[in-house]
Parts: C-alpha cells; sequence; structure tokens
C-alpha cells in the first residue's frame, strides 16, 4: 500500500460497487454543512451505499467544525485530503491562537478564520481542554486521510495529477494543489481510469462561459472506452452572491449527476472575507 493511499477504503469502494450499490462522490464543501446535509438526505442513501467527500471540507463557510463531524461520525462517508485539510493539520493549535504564525495568517486568509470560529462556536469558554482534545484528534484523522483514492475505472483525487510524472510516483503536494498542468493534459494520466477532482472551481474550467458557471466538467480527452479522462466536480458552493453557488454529487455506479443550490443564508461580507485564494 503507497502512503498517498488506504487499501481498505478502496476496498470499500470497489465492494460496494460491483455488489451494485451506488457510490456518490461530492466537490469541496468548505464549511456548508447545511448544504451537506441535505445533500445527504436527498440522496437517499441505503447503509451499502457509500459518499466520497473530495477534500476541502473545511474553511471559508460557517460551520466547518459539523462538516468534519459528519464526515467521521458516518461510516458510510469516506474522505480523500484536500489542500485545506493540510493548511488546518499545518497551522491549527490552540497555542498558535494566541500567537499566530506568518502561516497561520495565510491560511486564515485563504478561509481558516471561519473554522476557528467553528471550532470555538462548538465549545463553551471553559472548555479550552476538550476543544483541544478533539482538534488534534480531528487533524490525526485529516493527516491519515488518503491523498488519493484508486479504483477499477475511477481515481478520485482532491486536485489532480502531474502530467510529466508517472501516475504511480507521484507526490503529495501535486495531489492536493495542482491546476494547470492537469487540467490541459492531452491524453490520459490513467488510460483505464476517469480521475474525479475538486479543487478548482469548475467556474474557472468555463472561463468565457458564464451560463456553465455551477456545471460539472468534463475533459474533451477520451478513455478508450469513451469516457472523459477527468471531471471536475467543484462548482463553488462558497460563491459570489447573484451567482450560482452548487455542491454537486457524482454517481459512480451511474454517472448521474446530482446538483444541489447552497443552502445557507450567506451574506456578501460572508464571501469577502472567504473568497478564493487556494
Amino acid at each position: 500500500m503507497s502512503d498517498l493511499r488506504d487499501q481498505t477504503i478502496e476496498n470499500d469502494l470497489q465492494s460496494a460497487i460491483d455488489a451494485g450499490h451506488n457510490v456518490w462522490v461530492i466537490g469541496d464543501v468548505h464549511g456548508f454543512n447545511e448544504t451537506l446535509r441535505y445533500a445527504l438526505e436527498q440522496l437517499e442513501l441505503t447503509h451499502e451505499d457509500r459518499v466520497v467527500l473530495l477534500g476541502d471540507l473545511i474553511d471559508r463557510g460557517p460551520d466547518s467544525f459539523d462538516v468534519v463531524r459528519m464526515a467521521r461520525e458516518d461510516s458510510r462517508i469516506q474522505c480523500v485530503k484536500g489542500n485545506h485539510e493540510h493548511m488546518m493539520v499545518q497551522n491549527f493549535s490552540v497555542e498558535s491562537m494566541e500567537h499566530p504564525t506568518e502561516e497561520m495568517r495565510v491560511w486564515f486568509h485563504c478561509g481558516g478564520r471561519e473554522t476557528v470560529s467553528s471550532y470555538l462556536r462548538a465549545f463553551p469558554e471553559d472548555a479550552a481542554g476538550a476543544m483541544k482534545w478533539m482538534l488534534e484528534e480531528d487533524k490525526t484523522w485529516m493527516e491519515n486521510l488518503p491523498s488519493h483514492i484508486v479504483l477499477d475505472k475511477w481515481r478520485l483525487v482532491h486536485a489532480g495529477y502531474n502530467p510529466n510524472t508517472a501516475v504511480e510516483d507521484q507526490v503529495e503536494a501535486d495531489l492536493l494543489w495542482i491546476r494547470k498542468p492537469f487540467h490541459s493534459a492531452h491524453s490520459p494520466i490513467d488510460p483505464q481510469r476517469t480521475v474525479v477532482f475538486g479543487h478548482t472551481p469548475t467556474m474557472n474550467l468555463y472561463p468565457k462561459s458564464e451560463d456553465r458557471w455551477g456545471d460539472v466538467w468534463s475533459s474533451d480527452v477520451q478513455l478508450d472506452d469513451g469516457r472523459p479522462a477527468s471531471i471536475g466536480i467543484d462548482t463553488c458552493v462558497f460563491h459570489k452572491i447573484g451567482r450560482r453557488a452548487v455542491l454537486s454529487a457524482f454517481n459512480l455506479q451511474t454517472q448521474e449527476i446530482r446538483s444541489f443550490d447552497r443552502k445557507e443564508a450567506w451574506r456578501e461580507d460572508d464571501w469577502i472575507r472567504a473568497r478564493f485564494v487556494a
């Protein structure tokens, strides 16, 4: 097993697919807990169905703490690590809140401030010890998440793959952060598997087509079986007021797409604080 993968998770998901159950892949949630809860309800999951969250569960939105609780407490949900989880693991501690480093300030600018606020709201002022314990538990969980998931016909990853590196020799930084080189690849990363990814809002993959903002994106490059080489499903649930703000789910069993409008009553100044940075 590669250190970037988890064979137990991969076996569980592949077994669900082989048995005919639904496996839904959901794009970047970014702390929008009400929207995620609504989406999960609408998917009408059975006990045997599965959900994979493609990283960036946290930051920007109003309640990252609750999103992490849903992900950790529902045995049907699996996750891959996103760059925002990586930033939280590196920068969030009780001590750092009193003496923030420059790196923590950068994370705050990328939406981390809202994550810290959600943890503070979850605990009474006299429960600093309990908060510290839960925070360390959550960080350990995030640190141990797989950086990608490889199934018979699919690769699930937060950001993508470096097309200039062999698919089995990828480094975690690329899996969590890469953008343009992956999006513009002229041949499949893996000839047998479609890559389903988040990280880059699809509005940036449809730069001249505002009417496509909020839509799932598919690469023009195809596999031998006719499927797209890659599918982007970060449809930007934190989008600016007046624009489509959508959380999308893609079904690996049926290739159905379900999209859910943001449910939170977000204000313009919320978006300004949590605007897209990384």
